[in-house]
């Protein structure tokens, strides 16, 4: 009987090559994606990246799935800290961690595109798309989902990483927990005077977070946190005012700005599912835990999500057991716990300490800034958690 996947962003799509490679095809996935691939990418977030570590490049290497991507992929050999107006920064340099990057930058629309073409011609995966599901039943023994053209698919397990809206997780009643944060993102890709020659800047600001990432062709993929009181008047600025303010924001480390792409607003919220394991049902991905963008954390918790997940599932089938039972799923749940927890903390506590215009507070930031900065000891933490390689 099948695995049911529901979902065909990054995640999702992930762990449908991730089976189909361990197993070689022998255990059948179907796939369920609601929008055809071509409205998708048309659709598609213009101007969003995606931001994946070492660890998380090696788990992609080792299931044969890099190579899909490396065409696309900016490799980070640098990351410059910074805390907008205050003189203490923190650089991590690829080479003192003896790799080639400290990850790599890949921009989403294009990741889609080549992870799908990859999907369909893979053996052991049943794509359906476009599709949305109708009903779930879940049985004793089996999932039954009934998908919108009537069409009934069976698996002994549905895995749902269909987003932070997940339509599984209405179907099936389980409750999301959100928490708005007071931001907004705007997404663009800008050109700049100056190439990025592999650097990543992370700066922070009082309205929050601002992030410049190096994609291809020299851009760079802007992911920049304002407060939400502000969408309004950054939803109609021109291109040259959203230019001038975002130098002042960023300064002059790459130059000039010379132009921006199209530009996205997204509202920020934290959700996390009530429960991520239920009967014969998984969540993974943003539809078990949207996080704040701050340090690109997103992804990279959902690649290991899946690589967990597909442990779980190996040692279920050499044992000769159910993928489905709730033994399975409560292995994969402890194996997740702390990680998923840590790293929700993290993101969150950076949010608030640079966000906040307390004076104890900037005061404090600045100094730590300055201590990891001259300490190797609490600089090397600080690049193993970027690099993916601290094990929560």
């Amino acid at each position: 009987m099948s695995i049911i996947v529901v979902g065909g962003g990054v995640v999702g799509v992930t762990l449908a090559l991730a089976i189909a490679y361990e197993t070689q095809g022998r255990q059948v996935v179907n796939l369920v994606e609601g929008l055809d691939p071509s409205t998708r990418f048309a659709l598609n977030d213009a101007g969003r990246s995606i931001a994946l570590s070492e660890a998380t490049y090696k788990k992609l290497s080792a299931l044969n799935i890099w190579s899909s991507l490396a065409p696309i992929a900016t490799a980070i050999t640098n990351i410059h800290i910074s805390d907008r107006g205050l003189p203490s920064s923190i650089v991590l340099n690829a080479t003192d961690y003896g790799v080639s990057s400290l990850g790599y930058v890949i921009e989403l629309k294009s990741a889609l595109k080549r992870l799908f073409a990859r999907l369909k011609a893979t053996p052991g995966i049943a794509l359906y798309c476009p599709n949305k599901i109708s009903s779930i039943e879940r049985t004793k023994d089996f999932v039954r989902v009934t998908l919108d053209d009537h069409k009934i698919l069976y698996g002994t397990l549905l895995i749902a990483a269909d987003g932070s809206s997940s339509n599984v997780a209405k179907l099936c009643g389980i409750k999301r927990y959100c928490c708005d944060y007071p931001q907004i993102a705007v997404v663009a890709t800008i050109s700049t005077q100056l190439e990025h020659k592999g650097w990543a800047f992370e700066r922070f600001t009082s309205e929050g977070p601002l992030a410049m990432l190096p994609i291809a062709n020299g851009y760079s993929s802007l992911v920049w946190c304002q407060a939400t009181s502000n969408k309004e008047a950054i939803s109609h600025w021109s291109d040259q005012e959203f230019l001038m303010e975002l130098q002042k924001a960023f300064g002059w480390r790459l130059g000039h700005l010379t132009g921006t792409g199209k530009r996205q607003i997204y509202p920020l919220q934290l959700q996390i599912i009530s429960q991520n394991i239920s009967h014969r049902l998984i969540f993974i991905g943003d539809a078990a835990h949207t996080l704040h963008p701050v340090a690109g954390q997103g992804c990279n918790l959902g690649i290991r999500d899946v690589m967990s997940l597909l442990d779980t599932l190996q040692i279920a089938w050499n044992s000769g057991k159910d993928a489905g039972e709730y033994r399975t799923l409560q292995r994969y749940q402890k194996l997740r716990k702390l990680d998923v927890q840590t790293t929700i903390n993290i993101t969150n506590g950076l949010v608030n300490i640079f966000s906040s215009k307390e004076a104890l507070l900037v005061m404090g930031r600045t100094l730590g800034m300055a201590i990891i900065d001259h300490i190797p000891q609490l600089r090397n933490i600080l690049a193993q958690w970027t690099l993916g390689w601290l094990k929560s």
